[in-house]
């Protein structure tokens, strides 16, 4: 059996995450595979060799970039020195479009076939890229069901494999009304807890004078040490690691709003970054919403505070509704469960892992 080489390529805590389940499937059906590239803790112990840590380049928003931009240069080019000395069957860019496209575009003038999982968010901003990624990969894995369609619009071989949530996620848990416990999820970079967690809990605390008898819940994300976030959060706030158990949530924008959705969990989506940060995002992205769930919706089924809207005083007030209102927290549960429904049942995960074989067999 012919020995298949597998360069994988993740640099954040949900794209590790789902990266890994691709690195365990590809696995069971080729089982002597060497799996190797950038990646976290996750996609380790799924047995891939991390020859670069994902830790080395993670930043936040524009800004956040500069002061680092060196060192995500020097792991780039190591990555590319990596493809040229071992020559992979296949190259697998996980997310992460602007490190990735470059190295997509790299791997495909040295002849290597690229799949690309979780596509770039074209439809949102830089739509330029769409045209780009159907010159630079052969195959584009998306997440959502739309995207297929759109990327097609530009040439791009897209296919719709399924939400890795859908595999990755237990949803039989219920969320409850009355809600009793409460979500604190302020996201998983140091730069998003600093700037988002503060704003969580003063709204906490307002909450706490109307309903003293919630508990409360912050899960500590892959990567951070729970010793950035004692100091910072209030004595009676339960850190943990794994999603909690919760009937309901304050959630900053990005993947676990999605989770939560499909958890059937109701939510408040909040943002806030840098005034230059926000003002660059603003004059690109096209779209009303930013929240997954509401993206995909193509409605607003999730209240989302943004920037400036994030304060204390406005988040209180709508984690308020949920709480003492029954229909409204049944109302929002009854859409997620049609947001589930839209999804399918597919496993993204052995999709992902098929047509990779498909594309090394046939190049």
């Amino acid at each position: 059996m012919t020995t298949r080489r597998i360069l994988m390529v993740a640099g954040e805590a949900s794209a590790d995450r789902h990266a890994a389940y691709v690195v365990r499937a590809v696995r069971q059906i080729m089982p002597g595979s060497e799996i190797f590239g950038m990646g976290g803790p996750e996609m380790a112990g799924a047995g891939m060799e991390c020859t670069f840590s994902m830790g080395e380049i993670s930043v936040m928003g524009f800004t956040d970039v500069f002061p680092k931009l060196l060192r995500i240069l020097k792991v780039q080019n190591g990555l590319k020195r990596l493809m040229d000395e071992r020559r992979p069957d296949i190259f697998i860019p996980v997310d992460l479009p602007d490190f990735n496209m470059r190295l997509a575009g790299h791997a495909k003038s040295r002849g290597l076939p690229v799949l690309y999982y979780i596509a770039p968010q074209a439809w949102a901003w830089r739509t330029y890229r769409a045209r780009t990624l159907a010159r630079i990969t052969d195959g584009m894995a998306v997440i959502f069901p739309f995207e297929e369609q759109f990327f097609k619009t530009y040439g791009v071989n897209a296919r719709y494999v399924g939400h890795p949530f859908l595999e990755e996620t237990d949803l039989s848990r219920i969320a409850s009304w009355p809600p009793k416990r409460i979500g604190i999820m302020p996201g998983s970079r140091r730069h998003e807890i600093e700037k988002i967690l503060p704003v969580m809990l003063a709204s906490k605390r307002r909450i706490e004078e109307r309903h003293p008898d919630l508990s409360w819940h912050l899960p500590v994300a892959p990567g951070i040490d729970e010793e950035f976030i004692k100091p910072r959060v209030d004595g009676n706030v339960r850190l943990e690691r794994g999603l909690p158990e919760v009937d309901l949530a304050m959630v900053k924008s990005g993947t676990s709003s999605l989770e939560m959705a499909l958890l059937g969990i109701p939510e408040v989506i909040c943002y806030k970054t840098s005034a230059l940060n926000y003002t660059l995002a603003k004059a690109f992205i096209k779209i009303k919403n930013i929240g997954m769930p509401n993206i995909i919706a193509r409605k607003t089924i999730v209240p989302e505070l943004i920037q400036h809207d994030l304060t204390p005083e406005d988040l209180a007030r709508t984690i308020l509704l949920y709480v003492e209102e029954r229909s409204l927290f049944e109302a929002a549960q009854r859409a997620f469960n049609e947001l589930k429904q839209s999804l399918g049942d597919m496993k993204a995960s052995e999709n992902m892992a098929a047509w990779s074989q498909e594309i090394m067999e046939r190049t």
